[in-house]
């Protein structure tokens, strides 16, 4: 007897969109604190934070995104995802749900079209009523370089 996989994910609002990532990479939502500024970092880098005794970048999705600024309120969150023993925070404009979806409700993203359309973030795209979600690619949201780019800084500065 087979078995329709489900997977589940935490569903977030980004603007107008909404967004889910791997429930699986999500250690925590936290409600927005003010962060330890890097200077010279990635534009998308809005700062640093203690998390569980360690230094982790923010990342600002809108900023990542291209979308313009708001003002943080209180349903902006930071969602701590850990991606191949990176851990980082993904500031959102608000967490939705935590959703089920089967293999049959998700549609992978065809690469060929990466560059007609901004898709490099995304890894599939998920279909539940009237809804889409758009999956994110963990590994896409802030690449190994960028990471050791902040740990390091952050590190450099701490030790002087």
């Amino acid at each position: 007897m087979s078995k329709a996989v489900n997977t589940q994910f935490v569903t977030f609002q980004i603007g107008d969109e909404e967004y889910g990532i791997d429930i699986m990479l999500v250690q925590e939502i936290i409600r927005y604190q003010k962060l330890t500024k890097v200077f010279n970092a990635n534009p998308a880098i809005r700062g640093v934070m203690n998390f569980r005794g360690n230094v982790i970048p923010i990342i600002d999705m809108r900023r990542k995104f291209n979308l313009p600024e708001i003002e943080y309120d209180d349903y902006t969150v930071v969602i701590v995802i850990e991606i191949d023993n990176k851990t980082m925070g993904m500031i959102v404009d608000r967490v939705s749900d935590i959703l089920s979806f089967d293999m049959v409700q998700i549609q992978m993203i065809d690469r060929q079209f990466e560059e007609d359309i901004m898709i490099e973030h995304l890894q599939a795209l998920a279909k539940q009523d009237d809804r889409i979600i758009m999956l994110l690619d963990p590994s896409r949201v802030m690449s190994f370089e960028e990471y050791r780019k902040i740990k390091e800084e952050y590190t450099t500065e701490e030790v002087v």
